[in-house]
């Protein structure tokens, strides 16, 4: 009788425990994302080596060292005018090499007319509600021609084409670009997703390039967009593109894409690492789960990043080892 009474009470003691903890994720799953506090966020800039990293706090900036500790730096935050060294020409020689046609730019390559945008055309994807800032790529020139797409640097004075080979017929939109400052190679890859009306996969292309602009490999990025969500009353004005970021990152031959911004959930918000597959595919793997405000930084090696942990159980600045 005795064991009998033990049993039920255990079995009512699980089943309150469970509706309980029901109960508590669907009212965080309602809360509204927690603002963060501007004064206090700890805002990683760039690691001066595998052990320093200068962060900003509010418009102070320090030096965080490995153990933690934060010491002042006299970082002049002024914008220094520097842009990185690529090793190719992004602009043409001739002044009169681009020309306007309507709504387009055009330039003559290889004795064809060819259309062509640059990066600052192409930038989307980031959340301007959220006061997130656009995502910077690498300023070139890119073409579609034919149903061909690449991109145009300009050490020949006529002007060259690297062609980038489209892995799905169903989307031709034009690359974006990321310096890998590690390895000195370029990240293309198509921010638009090729829609398949029977799936409604988010199908894009995606290129690594050496400084040569040879083409090192192609591949199709992951099928599931982390970036995609499905419209909310909760996204009023101009919809949930509006709050949704996207960052990417190259680092030592390896690209990472941050996403970020309450209509995507919590559990799909975070940093993803582009892994390769031997079928010229792709794969996430989901390094960094949950809440992360932009923006990250990556050590030298590529093996260490920092980031502000925003959480209702406090925000934090935290450093990875994706190495381990």
């Amino acid at each position: 009788m005795d064991l009998n009474i033990a049993k039920m009470s255990a079995r009512r003691f699980i089943t309150l425990a469970v509706l309980l903890s029901l109960l508590a994720l669907g009212i965080f799953s309602f809360l509204p994302e927690k603002r963060v506090d501007k004064a206090t966020q700890v805002t990683p800039i760039e690691w001066l080596n595998e052990d320093e990293l200068l962060v900003r706090i509010a418009n102070d900036y320090f030096v965080r060292t490995s153990s933690g500790a934060l010491a002042p730096s006299r970082f002049d935050a002024a914008p220094s005018n520097k842009t990185p060294t690529l090793g190719v020409r992004l602009r043409p020689v001739k002044a009169d090499q681009i020309w306007r046609d309507g709504e387009h730019e055009y330039i003559e390559l290889s004795g064809e007319k060819h259309r062509i945008a640059t990066q600052s055309y192409l930038s989307d994807r980031y959340g301007m509600n959220q006061g997130f800032p656009p995502e910077e790529f690498v300023d070139f020139y890119t073409y579609l021609h034919l149903g061909k797409v690449g991109l145009v640097t300009f050490d020949d004075p006529d002007g060259r084409k690297t062609e980038l080979p489209l892995q799905y017929d169903g989307n031709s939109s034009l690359p974006v670009v990321k310096l890998d400052r590690t390895t000195n190679m370029f990240f293309a890859f198509q921010n638009a997703c090729g829609i398949d009306d029977a799936t409604g996969e988010c199908t894009r292309s995606a290129w690594w390039v050496n400084s040569n602009m040879e083409l090192i490999s192609s591949f199709l990025l992951p099928i599931d967009d982390p970036y995609s969500t499905r419209e909310k009353l909760s996204c009023f004005s101009c919809g949930c593109g509006c709050y949704t970021h996207q960052d990417t990152y190259a680092v030592n031959g390896q690209a990472f894409f941050h996403y970020a911004g309450f209509p995507i959930s919590k559990a799909r918000q975070g940093l993803y690492r582009v892994v390769e597959t031997t079928e010229g595919k792709s794969e996430w793997r989901h390094e960094i789960k949950g809440r992360i405000a932009p923006s990250l930084a990556f050590s030298p090696s590529g093996c260490k990043v920092a980031f502000f942990r925003v959480s209702y159980w406090g925000d934090e600045l935290r450093v990875e080892d994706l190495c381990d």
